[in-house]
């Protein structure tokens, strides 16, 4: 039971680290159990190899499964952290200020 006082206002604050790690992994999660998904529908893990001898890495479908989600969730987190760098490094737009700009004005 809350004390009286202490309301809960709906807005948590995070630290912009913790912000920037929830803003990568979560969606690169999703973007990679789909890509899992898909991937494997159509490729059995232990046929990938030489004469169907998977490679040792692949002894088990589970194993495969595994290191397919890992490699997708990786790139797709490098594309995320890319897009979050991109973005974080953009040049701020200037604020409009309602007057035209100098190249704009007309010459009496």
């Amino acid at each position: 039971m809350p004390i009286l006082g202490d309301e809960y206002t709906g807005t948590v604050r995070w630290p912009r680290l913790r912000q920037d790690v929830a803003i990568v992994t979560w969606p690169s999660f999703l973007v990679a159990s789909v890509a899992a998904m898909i991937c494997f529908a159509f490729i059995d893990p232990l046929l990938v190899g030489n004469d169907d001898y998977p490679p040792p890495a692949f002894a088990t479908r589970m194993s495969g499964y595994a290191i397919g989600f890992f490699f997708f969730w990786l790139i797709s987190a490098l594309s995320s952290l890319l897009t979050l760098y991109l973005a974080r490094t953009a040049r701020p737009e200037p604020p409009e200020t309602g007057k035209p700009d100098d190249w704009t004005r007309s010459v009496p």
